[in-house]
Parts: C-alpha cells; structure tokens; sequence
C-alpha cells in the first residue's frame, strides 16, 4: 500500500473523505508526477457538499453512485459507469456516503492539455460529465500502472510514464468532449524537430540523453515529445536510443580492437554486464560472440 494524500492532494485538491485522518486504512492511493490513482473501500466514508480542483478527474464507480452533483446538475451513475469532471468544476455528493466503492483518476491540467493539442490542435478540451461504459482497456491499463508503482521493478519509471499516455489518450478517446472529430493535422516542422532531436542523440548518446533534455531542446513538453516521437519513428526516444548505441557498438566490434568494457564506455552504457545483457538481448549474441562471428 503506497499512501502519499500530500502528493495526491497536489493533484486532487481537497478529499471529502470524512475519516481521512486514517488515510492507511480509508483509501489507497498511487502517484505518478502527473497522475493520481485513489482507490476507496468498504472503510471510506465520503462526506456531503462539492468541491473543485485543478486536475481533471475521471471516476469509475464500482456500484451504483446516487446523487452526484456536478455544477448543480444531480446525476444518478450506474455500475462500471466512468465520468469525467473537469478542472474548477464544482461537484460532490447530495448526501453523504459510508463504504462506498470508487477508483478516481486525477490527471494534471497541462499533461492533458498536451495530449489534447498534440492530437486534436487545441488544448482547450472540456469533457462531457455523461456517463460512460468504463471499457476493459481502460481497467486493464489502470492496474498495470497501480502494479507498476506498487512493486517498482526495474524500469517502472518509463512504463508508468508510457501508460499514463496511454490512459490518457483513452479517456480522450472514450470520452465525449468539445473537440472536433477530426483531428487538425499537426504544423510540417515537427519533422524538423524530430530530426534535430535525433541529431542529438547521435551526438550525445555516449553522455546520457533524457526525453527531458530533448524535449526542452526542441521547446516542447515531455509527453507530446515522447508521442510525437513515436509517430514519426515508431520508437519511443528510449527505444530509439538504445538501438543507436547498440548499431555504435557493432561498428566498433567490427572496426576496432578496443575491449568489451571500453566499447560500453564509449556507447554510454552503465556498466559491462549492463551491454552485455542489452545487446545479447538485442542481437541475440554477446558482444564477444558478435565479435568472433565476424
């Protein structure tokens, strides 16, 4: 169990739960930079009166939800019924709550407002409060980003980042908003700009690139950078990378006489055993099998 409300409540404002100050048995919560997970049980108690926060927020009702508010208007949500609330808007609950089953999504204002202008060309996406089918995908994606932070094996980071789009991109999807159907075609120049990040990495790989560093380089947020990367290489910039240093290595396996460790160094790889395992992964060889097959 991760609870963390000071982080969660960066995103999520304020919690109507009435019996929060027993956060570890009430409710259990998951953060990402951009995303929170809270997840409510048969202890948590959800108080009377509406709120509003900065994130948008997308719910998942486990059973039958009465007497939603959402900017004055009642709505009555269904079983597995998803809906989302948009940042500032006022909603809540007409009467209080005791044992109520919820998972909460809150997503950071700008980390959705990339995405929506990195597919439709506006930023200014505003969602329908109706209720929704929540779909397999969305719960399947949802608990592979809860397991991810939950038992941070060795490149969590990157999988949460990745599923976070991916969340994101599904509500998005999912979700009717006042976006046009159709998305706009993005301006020619992020070619340009892909390219300049690539150039980048073919100069740098050896120092340590990170999709921060390239994203900055080029003026754009982290997620629209990662997924316009995709789209216009099918890669993401870390896969991107890896393969660039594994193609410099080859070259210097074929080419030099330099050892196994100094060829890791030079294609800024962590460690030995860290290049050895990715390009055996990679290729299929070691770089010493590599080496001898030639």
């Amino acid at each position: 169990m991760s609870v963390d409300m000071e982080k969660v409540m960066n995103l999520a404002g304020p919690i109507p739960f009435t019996n929060i100050r027993d956060s570890k048995i009430v409710v259990e919560n998951f953060c990402s930079n951009d995303m929170a997970i809270i997840s409510t049980n048969k202890t948590t108690n959800i108080s009377k009166g509406t709120h509003a926060h900065n994130s948008y927020e997308f719910d998942v009702c486990r059973v039958p939800m009465p007497s939603v508010t959402i900017d004055n208007k009642v709505h009555d949500k269904p079983s597995n019924s998803l809906f989302a609330i948009n940042p500032m808007q006022e909603h809540g609950l007409l009467t209080a709550i005791e044992g109520f089953s919820l998972c909460g999504i809150h997503v950071d204002k700008c980390a959705m407002q990339s995405v929506a202008d990195d597919i439709y060309g506006s930023p200014n996406i505003v969602f329908s409060n109706d209720s929704f089918i929540a779909n397999h995908d969305i719960s399947l994606l949802v608990n592979l980003f809860l397991e991810e932070l939950k038992y941070k094996q060795v490149g969590h980071e990157f999988l949460i980042e990745n599923l976070a789009l991916l969340l994101v991109g599904n509500f998005v999807r999912h979700i009717k908003h006042n976006l046009p159907a159709k998305p706009h075609n993005k301006p020619n120049n992020l070619k340009d700009s892909i390219k300049k990040a690539i150039d980048y990495m073919n100069e740098n790989y050896a120092a340590g690139v990170s999709c921060t560093e390239l994203a900055q380089l080029i003026r754009m947020d982290k997620y629209s950078f990662i997924r316009i990367f995709k789209s216009q290489t099918n890669k993401t910039p870390y896969e991107y990378l890896i393969e660039l240093k594994i193609e410099k290595a080859k070259k210097m396996l074929r080419s030099s006489k330099s050892t196994i460790t100094e060829i890791s160094m030079a294609c800024g790889f962590s460690s030995h055993s860290h290049f050895t395992s990715t390009f055996k992964r990679k290729t299929g060889l070691s770089p010493t099998e590599y080496r001898l097959s030639l």
